[in-house]
């Protein structure tokens, strides 16, 4: 009976390992040469192109020859070297055996995943797939369209329902029973939730048809990070939640939008305190990296498994912590700081340990920051 051969793997790192005969490799590339993505291989140190099949070469439009002597950065303008080994630290040390990120390309949306392939004879290798998402992009750009017009209606009554309950609440309309009062407490809960929803939903769909004020002036970054932890400071006080900034920066200007940025900040905020425990603290950090700045913000909820992180930064998705509790959102929290993010050309990430918590952050690109007022020792305030 034949037996199908499964890949090697390197020893040390587990990482597939090719090791082919002529026959098997020319069978390869047959079927590579006969898809519709994108294939690129390239070098993992110098990144120098070895191989292209053919719809990528037709995305370019160069010939074998001529990809041969290019380097994957030159396939986009934008393509920023020591951004792409910052992403691909988890695959040269195990932790992950791919990494899928979404981009901008100038033929539209793509989306990109990238392994580390380790060879016998010729050393290391990254394999890049590169799809068009035009279609899919396309279809959300819909739905979203739909669900905000249903939302715009809304938005309207459901104001004025809100104010109404808000009213009964603080007794202006008359005094309630303690029975009467839970019951409006509940509506009052629940309008809070629909009007964040339809929010959430109104603004995605301006993002994404370019009615959203994206206007890029010099700015305060620790002011506006001050002013944000101050806007969040009431909704932590009701969740016994302690708030601390930790900064190496006394003073720092960078190009961006404030509005945007703390839009970003604000909901970073509220996912670590929707799922932080009671009595834990929720950090904010700022820090100067490589000449950038990392904003960051930490929660001491269950963390994140990896399964579920595929799911974050998707339109109407939410992830399910590590303890299986599922929290009240709209999934689109995290989409609008992808997208918010990417139209202000910040960098974003995250970490997460299941049991330790979560870390989410963005970084202000070097080019982008205008002066820095270091301190020798980080400060540290609490709010």
């Amino acid at each position: 009976m034949q037996q199908t051969s499964k890949p090697q793997r390197h020893a040390s790192t587990g990482h597939p390992r090719l090791d082919r005969s002529p026959t098997e490799l020319a069978f390869l590339e047959t079927i590579l040469e006969s898809l519709h993505d994108g294939v690129y291989v390239y070098t993992s140190d110098s990144l120098r192109i070895r191989y292209m099949n053919a719809a990528a070469l037709d995305r370019h439009g160069w010939t074998r020859e001529e990809a041969r002597g290019k380097t994957i950065s030159d396939t986009a303008a934008t393509f920023n070297e020591k951004a792409f080994f910052r992403a691909a630290v988890p695959l040269f040390n195990g932790e992950l055996d791919s990494i899928t990120m979404e981009l901008t390309h100038f033929t539209g949306p793509i989306e990109v995943s990238t392994r580390l392939i380790r060879t016998t004879d010729e050393g290391d290798f990254f394999v890049s797939v590169l799809r068009d998402i035009t279609g899919r992009k396309s279809l959300e750009l819909e739905k979203v369209q739909t669900v905000s017009t249903v939302s715009h209606e809304l938005r309207t009554p459901l104001t004025s329902i809100h104010g109404a309950l808000r009213l009964l609440k603080a007794g202006v309309v008359a005094d309630l029973d303690d029975k009467t009062q839970s019951v409006v407490d509940i509506a009052v809960r629940n309008t809070d939730r629909l009007l964040s929803i339809v929010n959430d939903i109104l603004d995605l769909e301006k993002i994404n048809s370019d009615k959203m004020d994206f206007s890029i002036a010099e700015m305060d970054i620790i002011e506006c990070l001050n002013d944000t932890v101050e806007l969040v400071s009431g909704t932590a006080f009701e969740h016994d939640i302690e708030l601390e900034i930790s900064s190496d920066l006394r003073g720092a200007m960078v190009m961006g939008n404030s509005d945007r940025i703390a839009q970003v900040i604000t909901n970073f905020a509220s996912n670590a305190i929707k799922y932080s425990p009671s009595g834990a603290t929720v950090r904010f950090g700022l820090e100067q990296e490589d000449g950038g700045i990392v904003v960051s913000v930490s929660d001491e909820g269950p963390g994140i498994t990896p399964d579920q992180t595929r799911m974050l930064f998707k339109p109407f998705s939410q992830a399910r912590a590590s303890d299986g509790t599922k929290r009240p959102g709209t999934g689109l929290g995290l989409a609008i700081v992808d997208a918010i993010l990417k139209r202000l050309d910040y960098p974003v990430s995250f970490t997460s340990e299941v049991g330790q918590g979560s870390t989410f952050q963005f970084r202000i690109p070097a080019h982008l920051v205008l002066w820095t007022d270091p301190i020798e020792t980080r400060g540290v305030a609490r709010a």
